[in-house]
């Protein structure tokens, strides 16, 4: 056989190969472009919703609230704010600059960490409502809500969720407004719970206290 008879199958084996290989080529360069957006845009499995629990009233917001007008607690030399004597929750205080402060509503709720420093778990979400009856517009603003637990009065932990609203904005004269906060409070501690409402530069604070299991 001559050398002249060999080379033509050797030349058909040689493009059949680099035909095999540009098509590999072509083959991944698709998949480069087109199966990466393909798996980004793959939604994934949604997590399982987790159970809520329903509210549970601690005082009941229809039941009628004694007004009453308390006389400033003793101050004790390190205490940094004066304080009104305390109350009972379910009761309306009226101060001397002619504002009303009231616990509208106390409800028992799952509470839900949804910013820094948050826990989830037992808490008391309260809904204070205050009526100006003075004369002077009163800054909402500056309206500071905290709760306490036990005779120590060791600080509550706050929550945002579910359903905080806190106060904003300006209370005319004859106007009210309600303001929702909501702290961690263990169903075992509740038995002894201080909420105090700062409602005023250099006025004392309104303090309510009570059992709210």
């Amino acid at each position: 056989m001559t050398a002249n008879e060999v080379t033509p199958p050797n030349r058909r084996r040689v493009w059949i190969t680099l035909s095999v290989l540009v098509v590999v080529i072509a083959l991944a360069v698709v998949g480069a472009i087109f199966v990466p957006p393909l798996l980004a845009g793959t939604p994934s499995p949604s997590p399982s919703a987790t159970p809520t629990v329903p509210p549970r009233d601690i005082v009941d917001p229809d039941a009628p609230r004694p007004t009453q007008t308390p006389l400033p607690a003793p101050v004790e030399s390190d205490a940094p704010f004066a304080e009104l004597t305390p109350v009972e929750p379910d009761q309306t205080i009226v101060t001397d600059e002619g504002i009303e402060i009231s616990l509208s509503k106390l409800q028992a709720v799952q509470g839900e960490a949804t910013l820094a420093g948050e826990t989830s778990g037992p808490a008391i979400r309260a809904t204070v409502r205050i009526v100006n009856t003075g004369s002077e517009p009163l800054d909402l603003e500056y309206v500071t809500v905290n709760a306490y637990v036990g005779e120590d009065r060791a600080p509550a932990g706050t929550l945002t969720q579910p359903g905080g609203a806190p106060f904003e904005g300006e209370l005319a004269p004859g106007a009210s407004a309600e303001g929702t906060y909501i702290f961690s409070v263990a169903e075992a501690d509740r038995d002894d719970v201080t909420l105090t409402v700062d409602y005023l530069f250099g006025a004392k604070i309104a303090v309510f206290r009570g059992d709210l299991r």
